[in-house]
């Protein structure tokens, strides 16, 4: 017979990780209606905001097809804090700096 309390366990981390989606949703949707409303007239400042807009979506349909806070570059989970930073991000942390520290390089 399965052990009830750690069914109720399970149910209380998928409650909070389903808050923390929801929290990091709302997020994602007030950067992009930031970023959507703020006219820029230099073509540089227009592509830096295409690109951040576009960068925005892309997570928010990562969301969608449950691929959201996974690192695309070593499939490993991002901790809520680091998506709390930069919930479009990619990439988790240790991969991020791998990346710089090899572009300085």
């Amino acid at each position: 017979m399965a052990d009830v309390r750690s069914v109720h366990t399970h149910l209380q981390h998928y409650a909070q990780h389903m808050a923390q989606l929801e929290e990091l949703r709302k997020l994602l949707h007030d950067q992009l209606a930031t970023a959507d409303s703020c006219p820029a007239t230099d073509p540089a400042l227009q592509r830096v905001a295409r690109g951040r807009i576009a960068a925005i979506w892309a997570a928010l349909e990562r969301m969608e097809r449950g691929l959201y806070g996974i690192c695309q570059c070593c499939g490993g989970f991002m901790a809520f804090d680091q998506l709390l930073r930069a919930p479009d991000r990619t990439a988790c942390d240790g991969c991020a700096h791998a990346r710089r520290h090899e572009a300085a390089a």
